[in-house]
């Protein structure tokens, strides 16, 4: 007697897999796509573009003693970022690169074989520019940091500037730029508005919530003289005849007075201001207006 096959029943139920003939469409995508495959292996590979970096024209190249101190140094004083190594030569710093203020600085240990000394007890016959927002900041940090000061930060023509000596033998010239000039009204440019309301209060308060205005009070009861504002913006309070009365500047107000008048409007006398000659005017449509002439 033979043991019972547990997989005799499967067995019966097999049979021959006919072959079935695929979907048209589905074999021809499957081919195409195979074909592609196979010709991307064959193509040989694209080097991938070297990777470059835009170079400055100018970049100073220091020799310091104790290279990675002045790393240091420089970060403490200029802020600066080291961007590559410092690649150490043996005990020594053979390269490394910084980033001060968007500008290079490479710097190095001395390699007296190869002629490349540090700056000795003698004058460095060579300055480094370094232009910053803030001189006193810069060069009294520098001064704590162990600089020397040839010459304390002074106003200038050219801006605001001072020189200094680091630790390791190189003198920086750090500045800023001069302030920008003001530029003066043109003849015709609005340069005064003046809001007439009955309660300057009350408009102070609602240009505050709407256009964040602030004020000083101004030289006439209810009056106010808005801060920061271009045009200046003055708020007369008690106004009996409503509206915005601007300012317009001229060279010769005399001269400008005598327009008005030949061309219809009307003109008030020439008062003298603290900020120069006014004249209280009108259009020959009975607009109000002003007439100044800024010292």
């Amino acid at each position: 007697m033979t043991a019972a096959d547990p997989d005799r029943p499967f067995r019966s139920l097999a049979g021959p897999t006919p072959p079935v003939a695929p979907d048209p469409a589905f074999a021809a995508a499957l081919r195409d796509r195979l074909r592609r495959e196979l010709l991307l292996q064959q193509r040989p590979p694209v080097p991938a573009e070297p990777r470059r970096t835009p170079m400055p024209a100018i970049s100073p190249y220091l020799v310091v003693r104790d290279a990675r101190g002045a790393i240091a140094w420089y970060a403490e004083a200029f802020g600066a970022r080291t961007v590559d190594g410092p690649y150490p030569d043996g005990d020594r710093v053979g390269h490394a690169e910084l980033e001060i203020a968007g500008a290079t600085l490479y710097l190095a240990d001395p390699y007296p074989e190869y002629g490349l000394e540090a700056p000795g007890t003698a004058k460095p016959p060579v300055s480094l520019h370094l232009a910053v927002p803030d001189v006193d900041a810069v060069m009294g940090r520098a001064e704590r940091a162990g600089a020397t000061i040839e010459r304390p930060a002074t106003d200038e023509p050219y801006g605001r500037g001072g020189r200094l000596v680091d630790p390791y033998g190189h003198r920086w010239i750090v500045q800023s730029a001069p302030a920008a000039a003001e530029q003066a009204p043109e003849p015709g440019d609005a340069v005064y508005l003046t809001l007439n309301v009955p309660d300057g209060r009350r408009a102070l308060d609602f240009y505050g919530a709407v256009l964040g205005w602030t004020a000083v009070p101004g030289r006439v009861p209810d009056g106010w003289q808005v801060e920061g504002r271009t045009p200046m913006v003055g708020i007369g309070g008690g106004a009996t005849e409503l509206g915005m009365v601007p300012m317009y500047a001229v060279a010769d107000i005399e001269a400008a007075v005598a327009a008005v008048r030949a061309a219809g409007g009307e003109a008030g006398d020439v008062e003298r201001q603290s900020y120069g000659l006014s004249a209280s005017c009108r259009d020959d449509q009975g607009l109000p207006f002003w007439l100044g002439q800024l010292s």
